[in-house]
């Protein structure tokens, strides 16, 4: 399944500007295992059927992801909170997977144009 990533290339200049490349790096690293752990602890309450902790999982995670310039990733993070508010399971499980191809898509384009502009 290919859907586009959308990442905020003005996000990631707001992460370097006034820090050193090596500092800049580090604050993005850290926000994308940061990210990942709350992804993973995502997967385990949608697993366990959690719905309540999983819809504040999916919020934080959006804002999270916004900072780190992932557009897309927030977007669907918020969408998977809306079909677990809605209670709808198919759309539930469609947006957790949704999320999970574009978590992983994401970071490449970060990484991508990181490297395209440094």
């Amino acid at each position: 399944h290919d859907e586009g990533i959308r990442v905020d290339a003005e996000r990631l200049v707001t992460i370097y500007a006034g820090r050193s490349k090596r500092e800049a790096e580090e604050v993005l690293r850290r926000g994308i295992e940061d990210l990942g752990a709350r992804l993973a602890e995502m997967q385990r309450h949608f697993d366990a059927g959690d719905w309540p902790a999983l819809i504040r999982g999916a919020r934080f995670a959006a804002r999270m992801a916004e900072p780190l310039g992932m557009a897309s990733f927030s977007h669907v993070a918020r969408d998977l909170a809306g079909a677990t508010i809605a209670g709808d399971g198919p759309a539930r499980a469609a947006t957790m997977a949704r999320l999970l191809r574009i978590a992983a898509r994401s970071v490449t384009a970060i990484r991508d144009l990181r490297d395209m502009t440094m």
